[in-house]
């Protein structure tokens, strides 16, 4: 026999069962931030999973730059890149200033 599922609602209250101290607490920060019990548990519940969204995405920003490190480490070891001067540098971002200026309207020196 295939269990049934209930259709989800698009909105609607969540029944959570808290211990008194669990309630208690959330009680304490309503006070805090001035407002209703379920309002403050709606916005930390928010809060949270924002948080673990920026987490995640951090950890794919991380592991994509650690490829990136160890394809260009590899690159170097294989000797297919090339030592730059000092001034080929320089001319990079001589080259990149007046352009981020102009973007944040800025004015330069």
């Amino acid at each position: 026999m295939a269990i049934r599922k209930r259709p989800r609602r698009a909105t609607g209250p969540v029944s959570v069962v808290l211990s008194s101290e669990q309630r208690e607490r959330l009680e304490t920060e309503a006070r805090r931030r001035g407002l209703g019990v379920s309002p403050t548990i709606r916005t930390l519940a928010l809060e949270r999973v924002a948080a673990i969204d920026e987490e995640r995405q951090l950890a794919r920003a991380r592991l994509w730059q650690l490829e990136r490190a160890r394809e260009l480490l590899d690159a170097i070891a294989r000797g297919g890149v090339e030592e730059s001067t000092w001034e080929a540098i320089d001319q990079i971002f001589d080259e990149a200033l007046p352009e981020t200026r102009g973007r944040s309207g800025a004015s330069g020196p």
